[in-house]
């Protein structure tokens, strides 16, 4: 199966145009694929918090017990719940 794909068409000043063209000689890539990772990366860090980062922010910290295996977020996430529930 072979994916869809839209085309896209965009503007740059000379300068910008200028290093794109630099950036793909010294790294061998192509354009289409710097500008896909660049929107998609933009995208990424432009969409906000995630629902990790969230929860994250939600739970207490981990014990930083040397040796000691860090419980996984959901885990640590259920206990809390679990917690507050029996308060």
């Amino acid at each position: 199966m072979t994916a869809s794909r839209n085309l896209l068409s965009v503007r740059l000043d000379a300068e910008l145009a200028a290093s794109l063209e630099r950036y793909c000689a010294q790294t061998g890539r192509t354009r289409s694929q710097v500008v896909q990772q660049s929107v998609a990366q933009y995208l990424l860090a432009d969409a906000g918090p995630t629902l990790g980062s969230l929860a994250e922010a939600v739970l207490p910290p981990a014990p930083k017990t040397p040796g000691a295996p860090r419980a996984p977020r959901q885990q640590r996430f259920r206990e809390h719940v679990r917690a507050k529930r029996r308060r």
